[in-house]
Formats: structure tokens, sequence, C-alpha cells
């Protein structure tokens, strides 16, 4: 009897469904190292994901593109002096644990008629749909940029993990994970610059007029 869904790939569903969970739960402004591990640990899940189809070299770059994504994101977010604030359970936490568990059964609800039109492995596309819908989710319902920039690497790798098996090409491969890249680098610049005081803006406009 032979199984289509391989081992390694039943754990890297189960990795990367945790961790979108993981993100659309965690809220907490003081602690976004815990959305940082948990974006470093969909590029692991992806390893076992698709440990079967690439080769060690790829899956290699790949989580090295995911973990230097992860650090350059979190460049200003990452205090390892700091005491991780232990997160309490709230309505918000629950509302957002609830949502994502309908989320998630949406996707699977979903996936085997989308998997009509797009001829990749069902383990791959559940998962390729479920970072694009938690990415979605994580722009719309927040306006801070980290989770902005964060939702935004999270369904261009959605669409990435999707195309990479469309399109046999070390170049479009390269040039994938280039863009991931650069998303990851304008979050880290939008978010080191320090916010505009409207009170000292006009000020400065006023003395202009003096």
């Amino acid at each position: 009897m032979t199984y289509q869904l391989p081992f390694t790939s039943i754990i890297g569903v189960g990795i990367i469904t945790f961790a979108g969970l993981a993100i659309l739960v965690n809220q907490d402004p003081r602690e976004r190292r815990l959305s940082i591990l948990a974006y470093i640990l969909l590029y692991i899940g992806t390893v076992f994901l698709l440990f079967r189809i690439f080769s060690v070299q790829i899956l290699f770059i790949l989580f090295l593109t995911g973990l230097a994504g992860g650090m350059i994101l979190g460049t200003d977010h990452i205090d390892l002096h700091a005491g991780i604030h232990r997160p309490a359970i709230t309505p918000g936490i629950l509302f957002m644990a609830v949502f994502g568990s309908v989320l998630w059964v949406m996707v699977l609800s979903i996936e085997p008629r989308i998997a009509v039109w797009i001829p990749v492995p069902d383990s791959v596309l559940f998962s390729a749909l479920w970072m694009i819908v938690v990415g979605i989710a994580a722009i719309s319902l927040n306006d801070d940029h980290f989770q902005l920039f964060l939702g935004l690497l999270l369904v261009f790798f959605g669409f990435e993990l999707v195309y990479i098996l469309l399109e046999d090409s070390s170049l479009v491969f390269a040039f994938l994970t280039a863009i991931n890249l650069l998303i990851a680098l304008a979050g880290a610049y939008v978010l080191s610059k320090p916010e505009d005081d409207p009170e000292i803006s006009e000020d400065s406009d006023l003395d202009l007029f003096e």
C-alpha cells in the first residue's frame, strides 16, 4: 500500500500550520520575537515539505532565505537580553485563534478545487494557500507596519512555493529569492524610520512664516 503524502510532508504541513497560527495569534507589539521565530519556523516546515522534491542545496538556500529575511525584518525587534513577555490569554487572542482555525478549515475545503487547475502536490498547494491566507489576514487585521511587511512576506512566499514547482528554472528561483529579501529589506527600512511628530512639523511650518 502506497501513501501519496510522505511522512516528511506531514511534518512540514504540521509545522507550517502551527507557525501560521502563531503569527496570527501573536498581536503583542512588545514581543515581536515570537512572530520572527514563527516566520523562520515556516521555512523549516517548508524544508520538510519539499524534502523529496528538491535537492539539499536548494533546500539549504531556501532555509537561508527565510533565516536572513527574518533577521533583516526583526533587526529592531529582537533583543536577546530582554525578558520574555509571557502572553496573557485575552479575548483578542482567543478570537484570533478561532479565526485562524476557521481559515485553516476554509483552506482545507477549497484546496481540492484549486488543485484541479494547479498541478502541484496537494500538501504543497495547501501550505501555499495557508500562508497566503494568513498573510492577507495579517495585512487586513493590523495597522502595524511590522505585521504589514510580515504579511507581504507570507503572501509572496506562498506564491513562490507554488511557482518554483511550476517553473523548473534556477534563474527563476534566484529571482524570487531576491524579491523575497528585497521585501524584508524594505520592511526593515520602513520600521527603522522614526515616525514624524505632527506637533514638531506644525511648529517648523510656523517658523518659516515668522
